[in-house]
């Protein structure tokens, strides 16, 4: 049933200042809301911050070194005043070294925030010990030796994004829905973005040919990433995972995104439960604002093709990238104290196994890149693979060489080879 188009303006209104809080008159309630998450924000931060001053001015300092009890006090408040005295002089001069200081707090207290995953790794040092092994007729061409690896790792990152749907699972693994390889092109200053398809047929290590997902249920992240090196001999430095709830919270926290709908995809949102709460299934054609819960049912749409004529997995991994783009977008237009209270809010629904120092590094190369737009890809591509089905499975059969090349030569890509 299509809304008119008075009640729609006045729909999407109420639905700006319901979740978004931009009414003009905010609630008393939600203002000191707010207002006590920036001081507990400003506070952790200044807490690191402390922490990066006293490393640089007496890093040496052993226990017994140390003065009594009253003098280490007066030490306490000496160096929270010198901290806060920092970060105004930071501010105020941007100096180099000063800005180094900055950041290197606001990274560590970020960084404190996630869930650490140190056991990720396992599988990429050559340590597999499947739980149970199945032979079976391959299904693929052999498999590439994974010291076919190809890219240069200084030059470039490749971080997997993983959004993992745990619905009915129990306490068993969920699936990962969206998977995507994040590379940090440092040569170009770019970001690029790798859609894996979720139903492409795959040799998982130690298991039977399977579609892509299913390594993750069978193996968790380690399996995962050595069923990416075997076959498409790239090197993963680490990943990122979030559920499909923080998923929302993360377009929340950014205000929504931008997405244009076609008329196919409105109705069947509106008319289904992929928009998972009723009352926000009232989206309409053309371009608009999603909520986290509207642009998640978007991403997970198969069964309408997309104004580009894809349908099924491939519609999906479509409307993923479009999303992600949409974020991507969004993340520019705001301000780094916006940025670090939405961090403040999203960081604990995600898992990572990144050092601290290594999300430092890579987290201080991002926000250098300004005003590119993110390049993307899909694997496998157009006119490189097969639809057939395995063990009455409806798997996308690609041609290992070829998407292997295409994935490598898009992420070593450089401005000399454009």
């Amino acid at each position: 049933m299509q809304i008119p188009e008075s009640d729609t303006e006045k729909q999407e209104d109420s639905i700006t200042e319901e979740t978004y809080g931009e009414s003009p008159e905010e609630p008393l309630g939600m203002k000191i809301l707010i207002r006590g998450q920036e001081d507990e924000l400003l506070t952790d931060i200044t807490e690191s911050l402390k922490e990066q001053v006293t490393a640089e001015i007496a890093p040496d300092i052993k226990e017994e070194q140390r003065p009594e009890r009253k003098k280490r006090t007066g030490l306490k408040v000496f160096l929270g005043t010198l901290a806060v005295l920092s970060l105004v002089i930071v501010l105020l001069l941007i100096t180099p070294y000063g800005r180094g200081i900055l950041f290197n707090a606001i990274s560590g207290y970020a960084y404190g925030k996630m869930v650490h995953d140190d056991s990720s790794n396992t599988l990429q040092e050559g340590n597999i010990n499947p739980v149970s092994v199945v032979t079976t007729v391959p299904a693929l061409s052999p498999t590439p030796e994974v010291n076919s690896v190809a890219q240069e790792e200084k030059d470039t990152v490749n971080i997997l994004l993983l959004g993992e749907e745990a619905i009915d699972s129990g306490s068993a693994k969920g699936r990962t829905d969206i998977m995507m390889i994040a590379t940090l092109d440092k040569k170009t200053n770019s970001i690029k973005l790798t859609s894996l398809m979720r139903d492409m047929l795959v040799q998982i290590p130690g298991f039977r040919d399977n579609k892509l997902n299913t390594a993750y249920e069978y193996g968790g992240v380690p399996l995962l990433y050595e069923t990416l090196t075997a076959n498409f001999g790239i090197h993963l430095d680490g990943y990122m995972l979030v559920g499909f709830e923080a998923f929302e919270d993360i377009i929340d926290s950014l205000g929504g995104v931008t997405i244009s709908l076609t008329q196919k995809e409105a109705d069947y949102l509106n008319t289904t439960n992929y928009i998972s709460k009723e009352e926000f299934r009232h989206v309409v054609a053309g371009s608009q604002k999603l909520n986290g819960n509207q642009a998640l049912g978007y991403c997970r749409v198969r069964y309408v093709a997309t104004g580009d004529h894809e349908l099924n997995d491939f519609g999906r991994t479509s409307r993923q990238r479009i999303v992600l783009n949409a974020i991507y977008e969004k993340y520019k237009t705001k301000s780094l104290p916006e940025l670090a209270l939405i961090a403040n809010n999203i960081l604990p629904d995600i898992t990572t196994d990144l050092t601290k120092e290594k999300f430092t590094e890579y987290l201080k190369e991002v926000s250098e890149i300004k005003g590119k737009s993110l390049e993307t890809l899909r694997i496998p591509a157009d006119n490189a693979y097969d639809v057939g089905t395995v063990r009455g499975m409806s798997v996308l059969i690609p041609d290992m060489k070829e998407n292997k090349e295409l994935l490598q030569n898009f992420i070593n890509e450089t401005e000399e080879k454009k």
